[in-house]
């Protein structure tokens, strides 16, 4: 009469008689049989699955068993067998190239973002964020009401009326605190390009000039808050207006964008001045501890949603968007903090994210879909030792132009009669 019960009840009940030391009594306790029919069921066992019981030698497990006939000599078993472990060999391959190109991704961290506070008094660090800046871009005045105007020499002008007031406003923020440095996030589309056909045409600059004064500008806007605030780190990330190619890419997407030869062109600038440092690479995302907290530099057209219309605007895709990034990073082990992000032109703060404006601000292409009206403007930030992000604001790149009053002539309609 065989053992009635399955190969795996059969181990388990092995295994409880071996937690036991052999004893039949108190295996049938814990498995609620009677000791009888526990130690007639064992009898029956064949004798490669006994173990020495009750004061014998000490429980040896148990034989295992010999393959049955069917994995011995069914050869379309082991192919099965080989595929199986074939695609799980290419799935651990995959996993770990994955692994090891994130890995090798370089970045440079500035000793004081990993410095702990010391003393009674906290320590901060001035965030300052530059992203579509459109280098190049001309926005004519008479075809938006007069409302704005933007070309590159005025692109100039905001750009450095920024640092000015990053440098004036910070060190208020910074005053009852030791600043230990300053934040310079470049945040993509620094350059109008060339990537649609009406940039083409209207564009006062050549993408390749559009480059050279941007990298004139960030290195004087380095050298202005490395003399305020002692230190410098940049961290340097492609937007999709710098691209030299006509349509968005996922491969080769940092290594293809002018955003990022303008960062590597303004390194070499500074390769021998320890006040400053960078951090770039061929990924489009940047992350930098600063007091144990991670900020996250991208552009944000890969924020994984597409533009927002309607009475929300973009804010709705920036939250979804934001929270998917959020979750991205979760699950590599890396808790975002603080989020920076531009490529929408719309400032805002929503959680912990920190949405950047435009220096050209209102344009055409907003007044061709109805947009709110928003002025050119860039985010400054504090960063503090025990509260995180202390200080925000938006800081304004122009006195806002109040278009001119229409002169329109009115008939006057007699009354009817």
């Amino acid at each position: 009469m065989p053992v009635p019960f399955t190969p795996e009840q059969i181990a388990h009940r092995l295994a409880v008689i071996a937690a036991h030391g052999g004893d039949i009594g108190a295996a049938a306790q814990q498995l609620r049989v009677k000791r009888g029919t526990l130690r007639e069921w064992y009898a029956r066992l064949p004798d490669w699955q006994r173990t020495p019981v009750e004061g014998g030698d000490p429980i040896q497990p148990a034989v295992i068993p010999p393959p049955p006939p069917k994995e011995i000599h069914d050869s379309q078993f082991w192919r099965n067998k080989s595929k199986a472990q074939t695609r799980e060999i290419g799935a651990l391959e995959h996993l770990a190239e994955q692994l090891s190109g994130i890995r090798d991704i370089p970045y440079q961290v500035p000793e004081y973002a990993l410095a702990p506070p010391s003393g009674s008094r906290a320590q901060s660090v001035v965030g300052c964020y530059w992203s579509d800046v459109h280098m190049g871009e001309v926005i004519a005045a008479e075809e938006i009401g007069g409302i704005n105007e933007f070309n590159s020499e005025i692109c100039r002008q905001r750009l450095r009326r920024y640092i000015s007031a990053a440098c004036n406003v910070g060190s208020r923020w910074a005053a009852d605190t030791d600043c230990v440095g300053a934040y310079f996030g470049l945040g993509g589309d620094l350059i109008s390009g060339d990537i649609h056909e009406e940039l083409r045409m209207t564009n006062d600059l050549t993408a390749h000039e559009q480059v050279q004064a941007m990298v004139e500008e960030v290195i004087a806007a380095i050298r202005h808050l490395r003399e305020t605030y002692g230190r410098v780190h940049v961290t340097c990330v492609p937007g999709n207006h710098g691209r030299n190619t006509h349509k968005p890419t996922a491969k080769l997407y940092a290594r293809l964008s002018y955003d990022m030869m303008i960062g590597a062109m303004a390194q070499r600038e500074f390769v021998n001045d320890p006040r400053v440092t960078f951090q770039q690479s061929a990924a489009k995302d940047q992350v930098t501890p600063i007091f144990g907290r991670n900020v996250l530099n991208t552009h944000g057209d890969k924020l994984g949603t597409g533009g927002g219309q309607g009475f929300a605007g973009p804010f709705l895709p920036i939250v979804r968007g934001t929270k998917k990034t959020q979750a991205q990073y979760a699950s590599k082990g890396v808790s975002l903090d603080l989020i920076l992000h531009g490529h929408y032109h719309t400032s805002g703060n929503p959680g912990n994210v920190l949405s950047n404006g435009s220096v050209p601000g209102y344009s055409e292409y907003g007044d061709d879909l109805r947009f709110v009206i928003e002025p050119p403007q860039q985010n400054l930030f504090l960063m503090h030792s025990r509260w995180g992000l202390r200080e925000r604001m938006p800081i304004q790149l122009e006195e806002p132009i109040k278009p001119p009053k229409p002169r329109v002539r009115v008939p006057a309609w007699s009354e009817a009669k």
